[in-house]
């Protein structure tokens, strides 16, 4: 791969951006204080006096619930410098417990309020909620996008996300938009925001990030579309449940990526149009852009039937699964299944410069292998590549077992001098992680992405 397309990050300028955006990331938190402690200075004057400390309390659980819906929406937004900076598995698990931050704060909004205002106007908490509902349209409907925000929590827990479609919660997670949209008016008419510089300052927040939704997410990836026509020229079967697209357009030798990225992609073909991650499963070559995809039962069972000539919508690349992060300049890959794809990629972009590379692919057996020519290849042609097929179900003439704290030992002896690359199924994933932390690894070389929802 070309130097150019594989050029370092620069790790004193990862720093100073991550400082920059947490001391932003504060300084709105101090704003959004300083706001509560004018607009409501009456109520924490007097916490003690009708219902004062509910009332105030309400309040600032509002605003910073407002705030951490706009900061879910930034982690959300594809935007491809945070996602350089932190990483797709960071900004997920931000994201995340972002959510379950932003239900906690947006129900106790309207609990602490009417039971404040009950206390204060001497009616009960049905009466008072009721009121609300009754004669201020704004909150009326921002409890209805609230009760929407609820449900699409409820669905994003663990044991409850884990039954759904893949599909199914890709839907569900838009519904977010029209919650925001539901609850914006009630933002400005919030009690502390009552017009000047705070107003304006909160006006400029929401549209700020917004605007930035709208490129990121929206615009950009159709500016790359009408820049590139993306279609698909090819399709091709590469074991009884993986498929690779080929997909090449106008200007794509313009369109460079890092091995090891990934892109969402919208496949405009009936039943698959909605976007999904990938990874690229080549490296970069000015020719063509590969994705493999498993079939895992949901929308993927249909990219066999994908036709060349189908154009697709790609955002990207993304991601910071990159060998340039890396501390060490040796390195061992460890592949689960499909995960094969992105150590691929990375194996073909650094195995020309001499890089030394030990590989174990852990599949469940042979007819789940794909790529094996190109990877025997790799080895047969560099020295420096070594590969280890690891197979769950006992086959001649390959090992047999999991990738295990003796597997690591056994074929890489040096294994403590390299830095680690993992991708594959999260629980695979956990398993290894596991048995690396119990052979010495720390967490700074140890490096993965789950593309789990």
């Amino acid at each position: 791969m070309a130097n150019n397309v594989e050029n370092d990050f620069h790790m004193p300028s990862i720093k100073i951006k991550k400082f920059f955006i947490a001391s932003l990331f504060i300084v709105n938190i101090a704003i959004i204080f300083i706001i509560w402690s004018n607009g409501s200075s009456y109520y924490i004057s007097n916490p003690f006096v009708g219902g004062g400390i509910y009332i105030a309390l309400g309040r600032i659980a509002g605003l910073l619930g407002e705030y951490f819906l706009l900061i879910q929406l930034v982690l959300i937004g594809r935007m491809r410098w945070l996602e350089h900076l932190f990483g797709f598995d960071k900004l997920n698990q931000i994201h995340r417990w972002t959510g379950y931050s932003i239900l906690i704060l947006l129900l106790s909004h309207p609990i602490l309020l009417v039971i404040g205002n009950s206390i204060a106007n001497g009616v009960s908490y049905f009466t008072q909620f009721a009121d609300y509902l009754a004669n201020k349209e704004d909150v009326l409907i921002a409890f209805i996008g609230l009760v929407i925000l609820v449900y699409v929590v409820f669905l994003s827990v663990i044991i409850i996300r884990r039954r759904l479609r893949y599909e199914t919660w890709y839907f569900i997670h838009l519904l977010t938009y029209l919650a925001i949209v539901l609850a914006l008016n009630h933002q400005f008419e919030t009690g502390d925001l009552r017009g000047g510089a705070y107003l304006y300052y909160w006006y400029i927040l929401n549209f700020v990030i917004f605007g930035m939704i709208l490129v990121y997410r929206f615009l950009r990836p159709l500016v790359l579309f009408i820049r590139h026509r993306f279609v698909i020229y090819n399709v091709v079967q590469e074991s009884h449940n993986v498929w690779s697209i080929y997909i090449t357009g106008k200007k794509i030798d313009d369109f460079k990526f890092k091995s090891g990225q990934y892109a969402n992609i919208n496949i405009l073909s009936k039943g698959i149009w909605y976007s999904h991650p990938f990874s690229f499963s080549d490296g970069y070559n000015g020719k063509y852009l590969r994705f493999t995809i498993k079939n895992s039962g949901d929308f993927t069972s249909l990219i066999s039937g994908v036709r060349p000539g189908t154009h697709v919508i790609i955002d990207g690349p993304l991601g910071l699964f990159v060998n340039s992060i890396a501390r060490r300049n040796k390195f061992l890959f460890i592949a689960g299944g499909i995960g094969i794809t992105p150590l691929l990629s990375m194996s073909k972009s650094l195995v020309n410069r001499g890089v030394d590379i030990s590989l174990l692919y852990a599949i469940r057996s042979n007819q789940d292998m794909v790529f094996k020519n190109e990877i025997d290849n790799l080895s047969n042609q560099y020295a420096n590549f070594k590969i280890h097929y690891i197979l769950s179900t006992p086959t001649t003439g390959f090992d047999t077992g999991y990738v295990d704290e003796e597997k690591i030992k056994k074929f890489v002896p040096d294994f403590d001098t390299r830095e680690v690359f993992l991708c594959g199924p999260s629980a695979m994933m956990e398993a290894v992680n596991k048995s690396l932390k119990n052979i010495g690894f720390s967490d700074k070389n140890i490096h993965y992405e789950k593309f789990s929802f």
